[in-house]
């Protein structure tokens, strides 16, 4: 029986300083030739996947946790948070000093006065990912004002104070909010969308254009934004380098990206 694989990117396709085995590409590419289809299933918005994982060729793509989906070159769901919960939120959290990057499938902004504390949040990511990662960041667009921008589909959000927990214990009936898996040193890290938007729900759509069902998925993911898809597929395995979230959720752990993980995990499903 043929298979439909969703693959997360950072720290599943790739390791957060830009490497990606050679044995990955082979897996991908072998089972492709094999008739299953395979897909991103990423946290990044559309416009941040690199060329070269899309060199890959892939069948569909899950971005921004599930906001923005395509199926063999067709939009087949767009998810984006109401422009007045937006504005609030974005507000209360700036009031408390959080820096902001708002995702759109199309671009990701800054507001203009938050750059220099940006940057020092940058230099600090960087520091811990080495200077490879630094070559693969993409710098937002400055914006002068939340008005400046609609139809956001996730927020990144960081802060010294604001914990994901704390956040999640006021917003967590109107978003989905979890943290970061880009170590970000003393800084609290995490990811906000839409209730409606996880990656699980984000592969239902495309199991529905391409009339799959739950026991057709394999997915593969490593941190707490792959929960959702790991749950929900008929098989759902972490990475070695994944967190506790991730393994949990999981029917087994792989070995790590660096070791040869994803093409072990596509061996041990019969994919190649």
């Amino acid at each position: 029986m043929k298979k439909i694989v969703f693959l997360d990117i950072d720290g599943t396709i790739r390791d957060f300083d830009g490497y990606i085995p050679e044995s990955a590409k082979t897996a991908v590419a072998a089972a492709r030739s094999n008739g299953h289809k395979v897909c991103i299933c990423t946290g990044r918005p559309l416009c941040h996947i690199e060329p070269r994982i899309l060199a890959m060729d892939f069948d569909g793509i899950v971005s921004g946790s599930g906001s923005y989906v395509t199926y063999q070159g067709t939009y087949v769901r767009h998810k984006y948070i109401t422009q007045f919960t937006y504005l609030t939120l974005c507000n209360e959290l700036a009031a408390q000093d959080c820096v902001l990057e708002l995702h759109t499938y199309q671009a990701a902004y800054l507001l203009r006065q938050s750059l220099k504390d940006y940057e020092t949040v940058g230099q600090t990511i960087q520091e811990s990912l080495g200077r490879e990662a630094q070559k693969l960041t993409v710098p937002p667009t400055l914006i002068d004002s939340f008005l400046d921008v609609y139809k956001i589909e996730k927020i990144l959000y960081f802060s010294r104070k604001l914990s994901t927990d704390a956040l999640k214990e006021k917003w967590g009936t109107s978003f989905y909010i979890v943290p970061t898996s880009i170590p970000c040193g003393p800084y609290f890290a995490g990811e906000i969308t839409p209730t409606t938007v996880d990656k699980g729900e984000g592969i239902r759509a495309i199991l529905k254009a391409g009339n799959f069902t739950p026991e057709d998925v394999i997915a593969i993911g490593d941190s707490d934004n792959d929960v959702e898809m790991l749950r929900m597929a008929g098989r759902g395995i972490a990475m070695g380098n994944g967190n506790m979230a991730a393994k949990k959720a999981a029917d087994y752990t792989t070995a790590p990206l660096r070791e040869d993980g994803l093409y072990q995990a596509f061996l041990r499903e019969g994919l190649l």
